[in-house]
């Protein structure tokens, strides 16, 4: 789902939750057993309750593209063809008021879901809103109906129990000690199905959410979407990339190659935002091979890079430049010395072997310090 149809979608999801009808839930514990269901309806909660649920819900449609949010394609074979997706459809199409269909749902998270331990809560929201046609000439949006779009939301959040704390008794006038006892953690992953593409409903896709983007939970994509191979999280392809290129290069990862790389795909990167704010900065695993032969490794070295990539990313040719390249800052890292720049000044690091012993050299330029001392180094 692009970022504009998402913030469409949030959008609905404001302080008073009016747009909802009931938010249903099921609270599994740590054993994962079911230790009860709820059904509230949305008339009965308290202004502060509806400001805490929407708040639930929108956190499902936060995030970074690529990272927090992926935006997930069902086989096709599979889509009207399954239970996975028979499913979906109907909660879409109950408006997730048929309680067998809530229960199968909760079931078959339970069986799929590892949260280490945690017990969590399953919550539930459907919507239903009158979409609107795009006059393209005029790139406005009309107050014309131009159909529905059903959709339901699914956030799983952690239970965690709060520590005892001092709290002030206005009518005591002393601080004393109370336990806010369970509370709900944000989401740790969720999803919106289906999802709204180019005005109208893609049920062959689902938008999914992870909070970490160590862990995405893989298991849980197969079990809800029929997904064998599930996109991997964003650290791992980070760490994948950054071993697949350093075990097949070898002695010929050097820093200058490895700046280069990072410098050219940071500028790639930007020149993509720059056409299409919206769109996921990729870049061919055949981009990144002639990079590498432009900085002079070796065809065979570029050629056992090009065949591992492609093993190691499940047969992808296009990787997400912002998962497989540290943008904010430039990183060099020896047992004893760890060294942070700008990525833009990356270029002036360089390596040099003085009386046999390989130096890293770093431009001091004209203000130093160390441990905040302000140093002279002429």
């Amino acid at each position: 789902m692009k970022a504009q149809e998402i913030r469409r979608i949030r959008k609905r999801i404001d302080a008073t939750l009016n747009n909802f009808r009931s938010v249903y839930g099921c609270y599994v514990n740590a054993a994962g057993e079911i230790v009860t269901t709820m059904e509230i309806p949305v008339l009965d909660m308290k202004s502060e309750e509806r400001e805490m649920y929407a708040a639930v819900l929108k956190k499902v449609l936060s995030g970074k593209a690529g990272r927090n949010q992926l935006t997930l394609e069902m086989p096709a074979d599979k889509v009207g063809n399954s239970d996975e997706h028979r499913l979906l459809m109907a909660l879409k199409s109950t408006q997730l008021r048929d309680e067998n269909m809530r229960e199968l749902l909760y079931q078959r998270i339970i069986g799929s879901l590892d949260m280490d331990g945690d017990s969590y809560v399953i919550i539930l929201a459907s919507d239903t809103y009158d979409l609107r046609a795009k006059d393209v000439k005029n790139e406005e949006w009309s107050e014309e109906s131009n159909g529905q779009f059903e959709y339901f939301i699914c956030a799983i959040c952690p239970v965690k129990t709060s520590k005892a704390a001092l709290q002030y008794q206005p009518g005591q006038q002393e601080f004393r000690g109370v336990s806010t006892g369970t509370l709900l953690a944000p989401p740790s992953v969720g999803f919106v199905f289906p999802v709204l593409e180019e005005g109208s409903a893609d049920i062959y896709q689902a938008q999914y959410y992870t909070k970490s983007t160590a862990v995405n939970h893989g298991e849980l994509i197969t079990a809800l979407f029929m997904i064998d191979e599930p996109p991997m999280a964003a650290d791992v392809q980070k760490e994948t990339f950054n071993s697949t290129l350093a075990e097949t290069l070898g002695k010929e990862c050097s820093l200058d190659v490895v700046t280069s790389l990072q410098a050219k795909l940071t500028a790639k990167a930007e020149e993509i935002r720059e056409e299409d704010p919206s769109a996921i900065a990729e870049v061919y695993i055949g981009d990144i091979e002639a990079i590498l032969t432009d900085k002079g490794v070796s065809d065979e070295k570029v050629r056992k890079f090009g065949e591992s990539a492609e093993a190691n990313f499940n047969g992808s040719a296009a990787l997400n430049i912002g998962n497989i390249i540290q943008k904010r800052s430039f990183e060099v890292r020896t047992p004893e010395t760890k060294i942070t720049t700008d990525p833009d000044t990356a270029m002036r690091i360089k390596t040099k072997v003085i009386d046999g012993v390989t130096y890293i050299l770093v431009p001091a330029g004209e203000s130093v310090s160390v441990n905040g001392v302000e140093i002279n180094t002429r």
